[in-house]
């Protein structure tokens, strides 16, 4: 029996949402035939296969079985453009068990979009010439979806160029940098009915990623930890920059962070870089529960998201570098400011020490002494050379004079340090250790005037730190070509905030204190060429070690 060929009774209303087209469609399709089970097949290009996109009157199992090409009627009629009738006990179904089917493609011109199908429990029910009306019928639809899906295309730019603008705005605006990824996240599970969205930011310096914003995970997927770039595709994404679609996660993904969102129920997920000039800062990952093929448009989309956000985190980097910029350019003002006084007060002061030097020569010439006292005399002597050596170098502390470099005892140097405070020391009820090599000597390439200076620095700080009494250790030891002083103390100790500030100019923790002490004592070292650590905590004391280039020449 053949019927007469009638159109679907589509209105343009119709177009502004294709999913309740498609529902149209199949009841019109239902009705028509007087079955009880219609539905819309998609092809896969990327799996290869057919899927349900939306059924009526069919179970969840069904709904769920996948369509290889040329298998049950709806296979055999993708694979042929031709549609077909077929009684179930002949051949598998599709939309469940026994009875009836029927189905027609949905052709783009060559291209294979999709399979129209209907069903019913009934047996031998379909008659000859029902295809033929049913392949009309999909051939309408086919021309009502496409435009309806054109509609929505251009509707979702228009979403896509608002979602793009609105996070453009949020970066304009100033918002802080961990409020716009969250947005960047937030928009692009919205705009793609994600189920799962999430954004990595990448260390370089271990290659792992470490998730920063979720989008719909479990608290188990919320508390990953980090995830090497090595082990997980996502690495792939930093490294290439390029993104990352999989339409259908296997079943057992080696993958540690695809088998994560596979027991999140994800099916389908696109992964893209968050990209700058110089390397992907991170990953934007959204992920759906229904198999999906994520298009271009997409992808585009996704990229531009990860762009902003990219850009916010560039921003917030500059922010910060800015920040520093101006800390150190007011560092800079104050010690220029300190110049100036230096100078002047240098100045008055050089006058007088001059008169003491001449006075204290008059003064020893012929005089008779013990050892002991003679070693004393030297040493202040040589005590007021260094002063005036001190005065030199205030007076040119804003241009930062060259240290005089040349072959140093590092074990000099801190006997020197250890004899001009063993009475203050004394005084102070704090033990004073020597620590040396028992063989050779350690020779250090510097300035002797100047390295004295700064452990003299370190000493009195630690004597500061030791009011109750305490144990005070100096050594020094050799390691490849660096020479290590060092200078410890059982002391109160400090916290990492104090640490984090201890050389900057003009902060002091007692009262009196002028705060340039250690920050003469780290221009000192960096002039060297050398580095400063520091090993402290509050009640265990304080460490601080200098680290300085040997020497490297012959043996004096």
């Amino acid at each position: 029996m053949k019927t007469n060929l009638s159109p679907l009774g589509i209105q343009p209303t119709d177009l502004a949402d294709p999913r309740k087209l498609v529902r149209k469609i199949l009841e019109i399709a239902r009705k028509r035939f007087r079955v009880e089970r219609a539905a819309l097949y998609l092809y896969n290009p990327n799996l290869g296969d057919l899927e349900i996109d939306m059924a009526l009157g069919v179970g969840a199992e069904s709904r769920a079985k996948r369509v290889d090409l040329g298998k049950g009627v709806v296979g055999w009629v993708a694979s042929r453009g031709a549609a077909a009738r077929a009684d179930l006990h002949k051949t598998a179904g599709g939309l469940g068990k026994g009875g009836s089917e029927m189905a027609a493609p949905l052709n783009e011109g060559e291209s294979l979009l999709g399979v129209i199908a209907v069903g019913t429990k009934k047996k031998n029910f379909f008659v000859i010439g029902q295809e033929e009306e049913l392949a009309a019928m999909a051939q309408e639809a086919t021309h009502w979806l496409e435009l309806a899906w054109k509609v929505a295309g251009t509707q979702e730019e228009g979403e896509r160029a608002a979602a793009l603008a609105g996070v453009g705005a949020a970066i304009g605006a100033e918002e802080t940098s961990s409020a716009i990824l969250g947005k960047v996240t937030a928009e692009a599970a919205r705009l793609c009915g994600a189920h799962l969205a999430s954004l990595f930011l990448f260390d370089g310096k271990s290659d792992t990623l470490r998730l920063e914003v979720c989008e719909g995970g479990s608290k188990r997927y919320q508390m990953q930890p980090p995830l090497h770039g090595d082990e997980t595709g996502l690495g792939f994404v930093v490294r290439r920059q390029k993104p990352w679609a999989v339409s259908q996660i296997a079943k057992n993904p080696q993958d540690p962070h695809t088998a994560l969102m596979q027991r999140e129920g994800i099916l389908s997920f696109l992964a893209v870089p968050l990209a700058e000039k110089k390397g992907a800062l991170g990953v934007l990952c959204v992920g759906t529960k229904r198999s999906r093929r994520f298009s271009d448009a997409e992808t585009r989309l996704f990229q531009g998201l990860a762009g902003l956000a990219a850009a916010a985190l560039q921003r917030t980097k500059m922010a910060v570098r800015l920040g520093q910029t101006e800390e150190e350019l007011r560092h800079r003002e104050r010690l220029s400011s300190l110049g100036m006084l230096a100078a002047e007060v240098a100045h008055e002061v050089r006058n007088p020490l001059a008169v003491i030097r001449m006075l204290w020569h008059t003064a020893i010439r012929g005089l008779q002494t013990s050892h002991e006292q003679g070693r004393d005399l030297q040493l202040i002597e040589n005590k007021l050379g260094q002063m005036n050596g001190i005065l030199d170098r205030v007076l040119n502390l804003a241009r930062s004079a060259d240290p005089q470099m040349g072959e140093v005892s590092a074990k000099d140097i801190l006997e020197e340090v250890a004899l001009l405070v063993r009475v203050k020391l004394s005084a102070a009820k704090i033990q004073l250790k020597l620590n040396f090599p028992q063989i050779g000597v350690i020779r250090i390439r510097g300035d002797r005037s100047q390295l004295e200076q700064a452990v003299l620095n370190l000493v009195l700080n630690a004597q500061e730190a030791m009011d109750g009494g305490g144990t005070l250790a100096l050594g020094a030891m050799k390691r490849g070509d660096e020479v290590f002083l060092v200078v410890e103390d059982s002391g109160k100790g400090m916290k990492k905030e104090e640490a984090d500030r201890l050389f900057e100019p003009f902060l002091s923790g007692r009262p009196g204190g002028t705060g340039l002490g250690m920050a003469l004592v780290r221009r000192t070292v960096e002039a060297h060429g050398g580095k400063l650590r520091i090993q402290t905590k509050p009640g265990k004391g304080t460490k601080v070690e200098i680290r300085l280039p040997a020497w490297a020449g012959k043996e004096s």
